[in-house]
């Protein structure tokens, strides 16, 4: 036998008894791992590079033929942690072998009203080297109201319970597996998953060493109530009157905005970098100005209502509680509710969370929703869903580290309102910015879409997006080794660059790079050198 076949099947082999090794280890691991109201309902050894097939999926989570890639040899357990008697969570660890696990713990969030488990995030931590844990936050399904009617403790478990649970059973699976606690713990989430870190800090500031926080949901009762209240705004339910606005209508409306308001930075590239810097005259857009035609242009009564849409919402005694909707983004979630001619919403969690949660009334509606709505749910803030607490000293005080992105083209959470979150921490905790800095970044990138997506150059190590781009796994251009890298060792990232790849598939053709900074800082073209180069964007201070 020639020595190279020799070799060959000699590596082999011992790739195929270390293999069997680590595959024994998995089932004698999942039939010893001792965690109070833990059970493990499934287990299996993979390979990297195995396709994981998910059949018992909910169709809002992706379906029975969801499938997902093992990103490293790994043991995959799947276990239910009862956190009442009439309420459990379903986590699911992806625990690389020994010899590929980095030390550390990586937790993940959830979006919407949470039940689907993050395998993106997942995906890319245990690719990476973490110890990653996935939770489907205490129901299965991220459309319906069923599992919260008469459940307040499954409540509590999306509201507040969730994460917490993640972090500590989290911890001890790793202990266990391993025979030696994560070195630092980490936690990455978007949308509901960054309402849940910033949460977790303010209730639980020892579960976590570092946060990535994308479009948090801080405030949510006010982000969903805000759907029901613009609709109301624009004429809905009433699709017939004078005053509605037509769903068709809202792509003109919002490019008339771009057209009017993008130049303005300087770059005419379809992005309005600074949205909360502007307002916009509707009726510029009237039937009759030569700017819409004439199936797509304003009536009087119109112009009122897009008026009425872009202004902040206030509660029932006037006092503003949530932020314009932006200028230039999408306005789907509220603009897109018609169905076959019928008034429907099809942003779905208002309706499904008011009757599940709010009024546990299977047959509320959101066609008469009104501030009183809000305002109830707001007294009643069920399972502390509403998150927003600013206090984060505890966080702070143990050496926590944030880094948290937002969107300026964020459809579903405004990204003012992560603006007033980070001027409401630094003033909770009395600190100057550069000592708010020192624990907390906020970065904007303008022309991103919520969480992910857009015109601009949105990719950074998302949260909730898989994969990574293997090129670019670095602290200057991926936001969790940026993390890992600040929490570490200290370097705080004071830029990072995003990437726009041909048709948003990552990792393939770079059509443009940017420069973002630390709010308040922006990111601005330095006014010579290629916009497409991340090299041309500097940041500077507000104003400038």
């Amino acid at each position: 036998m020639p020595s190279h076949i020799r070799s060959l099947a000699l590596f082999l082999g011992i790739a195929a008894r270390l293999a069997a090794c680590s595959g024994d280890t998995c089932t004698s691991f999942s039939a010893q791992l001792s965690i109070p109201n833990a059970t493990v309902v499934a287990y299996e050894y993979l390979l990297n590079g195995t396709v994981v097939d998910l059949p018992g999926t909910v169709e809002s989570c992706g379906g029975p033929d969801l499938k997902a890639n093992a990103t490293a040899n790994l043991c995959r357990l799947v276990l239910v942690v009862a956190t009442t008697s009439s309420s459990k969570i379903q986590l699911e660890a992806w625990l690389p072998d020994s010899e590929g696990w980095n030390g550390r713990f990586l937790a993940t969030g959830n979006g919407g009203i949470g039940g689907c488990i993050d395998y993106a995030t997942m995906q890319n931590g245990a690719g990476l080297g973490f110890a990653a844990l996935g939770t489907n936050a205490g129901h299965n399904g991220s459309a319906g109201y069923d599992f919260f009617l008469n459940h307040p403790e499954v409540i509590n478990d999306f509201g507040h319970r969730a994460i917490h649970v993640e972090a500590e059973v989290g911890k001890e699976i790793v202990h266990q597996y391993y025979k030696k606690a994560a070195a630092k713990n980490y936690y990455a989430g978007c949308s509901t998953g960054g309402r849940q870190g910033f949460q977790n800090a303010h209730l639980h500031p020892e579960d976590f060493d570092g946060l990535l926080l994308g479009s948090p949901g801080v405030d949510w009762l006010h982000i969903v109530a805000s759907k029901g209240i613009l609709a109301r705004r624009i004429g809905w339910p009433y699709i017939n009157s004078s005053a509605y606005v037509r769903p068709e209508q809202w792509p003109a409306i919002v490019e008339a905005q771009i057209n009017q308001l993008d130049p303005l930075d300087g770059v005419e590239d379809g992005i309005i970098d600074e949205p909360t810097k502007y307002r916009f005259e509707p009726a510029s857009l009237s039937c009759g100005a030569g700017v819409l035609n004439s199936s797509l242009c304003l009536s009087p009564q119109q112009v009122e209502s897009v008026r009425r849409a872009y202004e902040p919402i206030a509660n029932t005694l006037g006092d503003i509680v949530y932020p314009s909707f932006e200028l230039g983004s999408k306005t789907d979630v509220f603009s897109e509710n018609q169905e076959n001619g019928t008034a429907e919403m099809s942003y779905t969690i208002l309706q499904d969370f008011w009757r599940g949660a709010i009024y546990n009334d299977s047959n509320w509606t959101p066609d008469d929703f009104s501030e009183s709505d809000m305002d109830f749910a707001i007294r009643v803030n069920p399972g502390q869903v509403n998150g927003g607490e600013m206090d984060l000293s505890g966080f702070n005080n143990r050496g926590g580290r944030i880094i948290s992105y937002h969107g300026r083209n964020d459809e579903t959470v405004t990204s003012a309102l992560s603006e007033q979150f980070f001027v409401g921490v630094q003033s909770s905790l009395n600190l100057t910015l550069e000592e708010a800095h020192d624990f907390y970044r906020l970065f904007f990138l303008p022309g991103m879409h919520h969480c992910s997506g857009g015109l601009g150059a949105w990719s950074i190590g998302n949260a909730q997006k898989y994969p990574y781009d293997e090129k670019l796994l670095d602290s200057e251009h991926n936001a969790l080794v940026a993390l890992v890298e600040w929490v570490e060792n200290g370097r705080a990232p004071d830029t990072l660059v995003g990437t726009k790849y041909e048709n948003d598939v990552i990792g393939g053709n770079v059509t443009a790079q940017r420069t973002y900074c630390p709010y308040p800082m922006t990111s601005k073209w330095d006014g010579v050198n290629d916009t497409k180069l991340a090299t041309s964007w500097k940041c500077v201070s507000p104003g400038k």
